[in-house]
């Protein structure tokens, strides 16, 4: 079983006042730069969205300096503007950054390269997403080299419950805070074939956990199959989610079953880029790799 690390411990509640800096005069030339690293921290300890007149009394600003900088963060994709609040939270290139420094490596470089591997010899739209305060959000997205490109903006979220890679980010969790997420109301129906029953869906996520991969067919695009897969840490524990999706129609070659193992050895690459190994992954994903060691024959 795998798990996904960064949502496991709920972080403390940041509603506290925050003191006056103290400590040495800033340089005249940091202070801008300061101050949007003041902001960033602010979002990040909120663990959520704050709004901009928060943000300015948490640091002792006026409104219209913070509003300032946090249109200049969000204009370079740190940060990023909730259209449904108007409120702010991380955005795809703090997140990027954060999986760097955390791990040691910049696995999304890597995942990028797997991306464009798919989508250039296998003709497979490619995303790579993560969980955050409870938001599957696209890191990655490549378009695939064919008639049917599926677009989405970095920074944007992914239905939990319609898509391979939510569903892959939803079965690194345990039941009690997957059923958390997804609340006990009826889910959205995207298509016809979404599943919309929480209960039904958490059920299923004991085989995503057991085989290692999760599949979409039409849930979440009429039309369109999708296949997600883990991308662990040395530890074992989920990092992100790497997936790809395909049109059902268009070549009757291009089945699941086919393109199951290209996405599993594909998250496995970028897994042992992480320090993993094969003993921490499942079996389906442990035979792909055995697969690739011995030129494809299993």
């Amino acid at each position: 079983m795998y798990r996904y690390s960064e949502q496991l411990s709920p972080r403390p509640s940041t509603t506290r006042e925050r003191a006056p800096r103290s400590g040495p005069k800033r340089a005249p030339g940091s202070q801008s730069l300061e101050r949007g690293l003041d902001i960033l921290e602010a979002i990040e300890a909120e663990s959520g969205e704050i709004g901009v007149r928060e943000l300015a009394r948490r640091l002792g600003l006026s409104p219209t300096i913070v509003q300032r900088l946090v249109s200049s963060l969000a204009s370079r994709g740190y940060i990023e503007k909730s259209p449904e609040t108007s409120r702010y939270r991380l955005g795809h290139r703090a997140m990027i950054l954060g999986a760097s420094g955390e791990r040691g490596v910049d696995y999304a470089a890597t995942a990028r390269r797997e991306l464009d591997r798919l989508a250039h010899e296998h003709h497979l739209n490619g995303f790579v997403a993560v969980l955050r305060a409870g938001r599957a959000i696209y890191l990655q997205a490549v378009q695939a080299d064919g008639p049917v490109a599926i677009r989405v903006s970095l920074g944007s979220e992914m239905p939990l419950h319609s898509t391979a890679a939510g569903k892959v980010l939803l079965a690194a969790l345990d039941d009690a805070a997957a059923r958390k997420l997804l609340g006990t109301r009826k889910l959205a129906a995207i298509t016809p074939h979404t599943i919309t029953d929480p209960a039904v869906l958490l059920a299923s996520l004991a085989r995503v956990r057991r085989q290692g991969y999760a599949t979409v067919v039409e849930e979440n695009i009429p039309g369109i199959l999708s296949v997600g897969a883990p991308i662990t840490d040395r530890a074992g524990d989920v990092v992100a989610a790497l997936s790809t999706a395909f049109p059902k129609y268009l070549d009757a070659d291009r089945t699941l079953q086919g393109v199951i193992p290209l996405v599993t050895a594909a998250a496995m690459r970028v897994s042992r880029s992480l320090g993993a190994s094969e003993l921490g992954t499942s079996p389906a994903m442990r035979l792909t790799a055995s697969g690739e060691r011995n030129g494809g024959k299993r």
